[in-house]
């Protein structure tokens, strides 16, 4: 076999390998760099009022009330929630109401007295089934009809997340110090048990969260996200996610086409906590990833390419070496293997800097899953990537979707 043959794989491996460790070294420190970029959005005189828009479906009484009492308690000067829910038999609306003290049918709540500062309010929206889009995109269109005025910025929030206290004041704190309209972090996944599954989607899903850089590219995730009213009212948000199953890769791309810079806020990543079966995990993997096809098709290609360079350079360097004893591809693996390990620490000092004891504790058998079993996982994320070309449809959150253009979507059926 000719050596020269694997020049250019090689060659790819090792740049993806080596810029892969960069960004992950580099990300701590840009992270701590935030609190001097954006300072001034942290500051209560300069916090415009915002509202918090969280589509919800379901109880978990893991999350649910510990998500609910983080919203509840924001640092922030001034802002309101939206939950909006599919119907009235979900089981999180009796659950909202008696948290809240509220009698049957109704919908606001606001403290006794009205403070100057902190939460204003909280309001229900029942959306109903949605019809030619997704579900969660049909409860925020319903939460929309609820905006008012006075809301100058509008934010958004997946229940499955873990909030901060200061998790609005970060999130909104590029558009408040004015740097850019548009603002967003990511999920880091978090196992409820220790299973090997679980630590794979966790290590995977890292490799996404650890990637997010310049605002001219960065894309936008809904679990957290945020945009100033004005682009909001510019872009036509409701129009825009008319018809959508998806509404952050779909916000996102539209921002960018309009020169608007996303910032993603590095030091904000939300624990969310997952526990997985095999067959749930390939699931949600498809399903991130048959979005991202379709809504985000460079984004998609670049994943596509990316995990698959990986895997072609691992496997044609082990053959060389163990058929032919390969100087070459023994050479090319030790280098590789060096930045795997390196960019493994690196991580780990992220997690270490930004979560408490607990979530760490948590992600501890992860960081030797992304250490001994790289390629492996890797191989796991190529066929994650590939397998949204081979599907037409997916179910979530018990839902089946068609996508036949952005715009256009099918609802197949609900479970």
């Amino acid at each position: 076999m000719i050596e020269w043959f694997f020049i250019l794989p090689w060659g790819l491996w090792l740049v993806e390998a080596v810029a892969s460790l960069v960004n992950a070294a580099r990300y701590a420190g840009l992270a701590r760099d935030e609190g001097r970029v954006w300072g001034a959005g942290l500051v209560p005189e300069n916090q415009q009022p915002a509202a918090v828009l969280v589509a919800i479906k379901g109880f978990d009484p893991a999350n649910t009330p510990r998500f609910f009492e983080s919203l509840r308690h924001q640092r922030y000067r001034r802002y309101r929630l939206i939950f909006a829910v599919e119907c009235e038999t979900d089981p999180i609306v009796p659950w909202l109401r008696q948290a809240l003290g509220l009698g049957a049918g109704e919908t606001v709540w606001r403290p006794a007295e009205v403070p100057g500062e902190g939460l204003q309010e909280i309001r229900l929206v029942v959306a109903g089934h949605a019809e030619g889009r997704g579900q969660k995109v049909h409860n925020l269109i319903a939460a929309f009809d609820l905006l008012t005025p006075e809301d100058a910025v509008v934010a958004f929030a997946d229940a499955d997340i873990h909030c901060r206290a200061d998790w609005l004041a970060w999130l909104l704190a590029p558009i408040n110090a004015g740097t850019n309209p548009v603002s967003t972090t990511y999920r880091y996944l978090v196992p409820r048990r220790a299973t090997l599954v679980n630590h794979l989607a966790s290590v995977i899903n890292a490799s996404v969260a650890t990637l997010g850089g310049p605002s001219r590219w960065s894309s936008l995730w809904g679990g957290s996200m945020a945009i100033a009213r004005t682009d909001f009212d510019a872009l036509d948000v409701p129009r825009l996610f008319a018809g959508s199953l998806n509404d952050d890769l779909r916000l996102g791309r539209a921002a960018r086409r309009s020169g608007r810079r996303v910032a993603f806020v590095r030091s904000l990543l939300m624990p969310s906590p997952v526990d997985f079966s095999w067959a749930g995990f390939f699931e949600f993997g498809r399903r991130q990833y048959y979005q991202v096809r379709h809504f985000a098709p460079i984004f998609y290609k670049v994943s596509h390419l990316l995990t698959w360079v990986y895997l072609v350079g691992f496997v044609s360097a082990v053959t060389l070496a163990v058929t032919q004893g390969s100087v070459a591809a023994l050479a090319v693996l030790g280098v590789v293997a060096v930045c795997d390990q390196v960019r493994a620490l690196c991580r780990w000092r992220i997690v270490s800097e930004l979560f408490e004891p607990e979530v760490i504790g948590a992600l501890r058998p992860s960081r030797w899953v992304e250490h001994l079993l790289t390629p492996v996982w890797m191989a796991i994320h190529a066929g994650l990537t590939t397998s949204a070309l081979f599907t037409d449809r997916i179910r979530w959150a018990g839902i089946g979707y068609r996508v036949h253009a952005e715009d256009r979507t099918e609802v197949l059926g609900r479970s």
